[in-house]
């Protein structure tokens, strides 16, 4: 029977908690706006099938023990209350199904207790031990309740109730006791909802919003700068108020750092401290800036590879910060690595990364048969983006000139920009120079415009990446529309139709470099396997870590004009796995890989290294 305290202390927990949630809400909207589009169906999809959380398998586990062990027999919980009369079986049945899960649900918490509690991790997880704790407590009190009614009603079915069977034997047929410890129970649940906005159990409600409301489409599109307050953030209020959501969903499972690229090397960055980071200073009553505690060492090392963004089972985003956080030290206080300063002036003088001038932009399409667009021409059926490496990068010019021949020998009508291109930006928006991506990239759609055109092939993921996901949030007069495909996805395209077909045999062994702005930016992985196995002979074989787990080569991010001098070369690491693969032949399909896995391969001091190529020279080798 419930007395007039209990209902007090039911009334107080919930008021604890919705307060508690409330603070939250009001720091979500002191935030800047940000405009996101909900997506309930995936919510459901996600907490059934648990994709992410299950890549980590004890962790999965325990997780979909927990889950699942707490949410059915809410459920079944519910739906018992119905003033439907149940046959004593089917009772009987629910009570057996409801003890299991129960069982489960306790099981997965104590191993949940005792991962966290032999955790060295100093960023979070023994925080979470004593609402775990609580939990276990909970759950342990439910199985003892249940154990002293049944010592008390003895004509219940015992096989209902395995575990309370078990218990009732050492339990006294004691009315009082039972209220005691029902009580116990009830009120041990009350102090976890009232506690749970202030304990990483607030995720039970942020985690799902947040999962609602997540970044629609590729991860390779960085979130636009608000017209708001000075460029970037260094404060809690100048990030937006779905960021700011991230960060209050946020476990701290340390996911992140364990996929980080610049972490596993021993750079000082940390996502997850990011994330932590920003979440205590909007806490906190000061408003201290976040520079105070991340330092630009940890923000500069960065290479915006998105493993962090691919690892989050919440989906948090720790990238989203850390651009946010360089756009201020460019733009804000003018702390840029002192190395990237020529590619910055370059790109404001020249238009493109080496300072060569436009004039120069089309000299490696001579006496090639190649046309250039020319005054007035519009409607071309496929324009070449050839980018700043493919066009001036002697290596990678090479790879401009196989995919010029592939489409020659397709028959295709296509024409390059010339002189009339500019760099994409990417370069300038990884670093934090919004200002400089915006004018590159509104010159850029101006001429699209001009010359209507209408689909862009690129070499470069950086540039795909840029032009399909950044150039549609640009906001110009004349908006005008089109469509980009890799290189990679267009002659796979052309493979398909038969209008070329590899005949030449690679007799090698080949693996595959997954581009970061390819795979995990715009989830593109199947071309580049299609492509090898479309060539007789060429034997494919995968990396330890491919597809959406792949390493990054460390150019990204502005990465190819900074000094690595901090923990151990990305390349480096890379291209030992590689050669440990014993491959001949690696394949990638962007300049900067193509660059810093020759350097890492050439560097190892083998006798016998991997040839590294792009797989449209692999192709074009194959078809001619």
């Amino acid at each position: 029977m419930i007395t007039s305290l209990d209902i007090f202390l039911i009334c107080l927990a919930v008021t604890v908690m919705l307060t508690g949630f409330y603070r939250v809400f009001r720091t979500l909207k002191s935030a800047l706006p940000e405009t996101c589009h909900g997506a309930r169906r995936f919510l459901l999809f996600y907490l059934l099938h648990h994709k992410i959380i299950l890549e980590k398998p004890l962790p999965g586990l325990l997780h979909l023990l927990v889950f699942y062990g707490c949410m059915l027999p809410v459920v079944i919980i519910i739906l018992a209350q119905t003033p439907l009369t149940m046959p004593e079986a089917l009772a009987s049945g629910i009570s057996f199904l409801l003890d299991t899960l129960g069982l489960l649900f306790l099981a997965g918490a104590v191993m949940f207790f005792i991962k966290r509690l032999i955790s060295r991790d100093a960023l979070g997880p023994k925080k979470s031990l004593l609402p775990l704790f609580l939990l276990i407590l909970i759950l342990f009190s439910g199985f003892m309740a249940a154990g002293i009614r049944l010592s008390i009603v003895t004509n219940a079915a015992v096989w209902a109730s395995p575990i309370g069977y078990m218990l009732s034997l050492a339990l006294p047929a004691s009315p009082v006791m039972m209220q005691v410890i029902i009580r116990t129970h009830l009120y041990l649940v009350m102090l976890l909802i009232a506690l749970a906005p202030f304990t990483f159990f607030r995720h039970l409600v942020l985690a799902p919003v947040n999962i609602i409301y997540k970044k629609q489409g590729s991860r390779g599109g960085l979130r636009a700068v608000s017209e708001q307050g000075t460029p970037g953030a260094n404060h809690g209020t100048d990030f937006s108020w779905k960021q700011l959501l991230e960060t209050e969903a946020c476990v701290s499972c340390g996911r992140c750092e364990q996929s980080c690229p610049a972490f596993i090397s021993g750079k000082p960055l940390s996502p997850r401290k990011v994330v932590r980071a920003i979440q205590d200073f909007t806490q906190s009553d000061e408003n201290s800036p976040i520079d105070s505690c991340i330092s630009s060492d940890e923000i500069w090392s960065c290479t915006t590879c998105m493993a962090c963004v691919e690892a989050c089972p919440v989906y948090a985003v720790p990238l989203d910060k850390i651009i946010e956080i360089r756009r201020y030290l460019f733009e804000g206080k003018g702390d840029v690595p002192q190395e990237a300063i020529p590619m910055i002036r370059a790109l404001e003088l020249y238009g493109d990364v080496n300072g060569k001038g436009a004039s120069l932009r089309a000299d490696w399409a001579m006496n090639r048969g190649v046309k250039i667009m020319g005054p007035g021409e519009r409607d071309v059926e496929i324009v070449i983006w050839t980018g700043c490496s493919g066009a001036f990068h002697p290596r990678y010019q090479d790879v401009s000139r196989a995919l010029v021949s592939i489409l020659q020998k397709a028959g295709i009508n296509f024409r390059i920009l010339g002189t009339k291109e500019a760099c994409c930006g990417d370069p300038a928006r990884r670093l934090g120079n919004e200002e400089l991506f915006k004018n590159l990239a509104e010159k850029n759609l101006r001429m699209f415009r001009e010359h209507n055109v209408n689909r862009i092939i690129t070499l470069c993921p950086h540039c795909f990446n840029t032009l399909k996901n950044e150039y549609p949030g640009i906001n110009t007069p004349e908006p005008h529309r089109f469509e980009v495909i890799h290189a990679t996805e267009y002659v796979m395209e052309l493979i398909d139709k038969e209008y070329i077909s590899p005949e030449f045999p690679l007799d090698k062994k080949v693996t595959v470099h997954d581009p970061c702005y390819l795979g995990r930016g715009n989830n593109i992985y199947e071309p580049l396997r299609g492509l090898i196995k479309s060539i007789p002979g060429a034997r494919l074989t995968e990396l330890a870590r491919s597809r959406e787990k792949g390493f990054c080569c460390g150019a990204g991010g502005g990465g190819m004009w900074l000094h690595e001098n901090l923990g151990k070369r990305l390349n480096a690491i890379r291209s030992e796995e590689i050669a440990n693969k014993g491959v001949d032949v690696v394949c990638t399909a962007c300049p900067y890989c193509q660059t810093m896995l020759s350097d890492g391969i050439n560097g190892l001091g083998l006798e016998r290294v991997p040839q590294v190529l792009d797989i449209i020279e692999v192709v074009e080798q194959a078809v001619r």
